[in-house]
């Protein structure tokens, strides 16, 4: 069985920061349950708090917009081509803020 908990925790994480839209729910909706353990129980609660004022059927409906987009995302990384390696350093050097190594040149 695969480890869903570093998933969930970058979702919660998120739903923390408040970067997910609060969601407004209209039409007919379903109940249904799911088996979870108590932490992670704990955890939706505590995010759901946080973020939805309570409401864990929220937070559901943002952890599965969230999984939309993160299959959206996949999608397009799939098709991409791939980068070269000089292209990826570069790129890593400006998200992660440090200079660029410049030469030395003789005045």
């Amino acid at each position: 069985m695969v480890d869903e908990r570093p998933a969930l925790d970058s979702i919660l994480l998120m739903c923390q920061q408040n970067s997910m839209p609060r969601l407004k729910r209209t039409g007919k909706m379903a109940t249904f349950s799911v088996s979870v353990s108590p932490e992670t129980r704990a955890r939706l609660r505590k995010a759901a708090d946080r973020a939805y004022g309570g409401n864990v059927s929220a937070l559901i409906e943002a952890i599965a917009l969230e999984a939309d987009r993160q299959d959206a995302l996949d999608w397009l990384l799939r098709r991409a081509p791939a980068v070269e390696d000089g292209a990826f350093e570069a790129f890593m050097s400006e998200m992660t803020g440090r200079k660029r190594k410049r030469s030395r040149r003789a005045a």
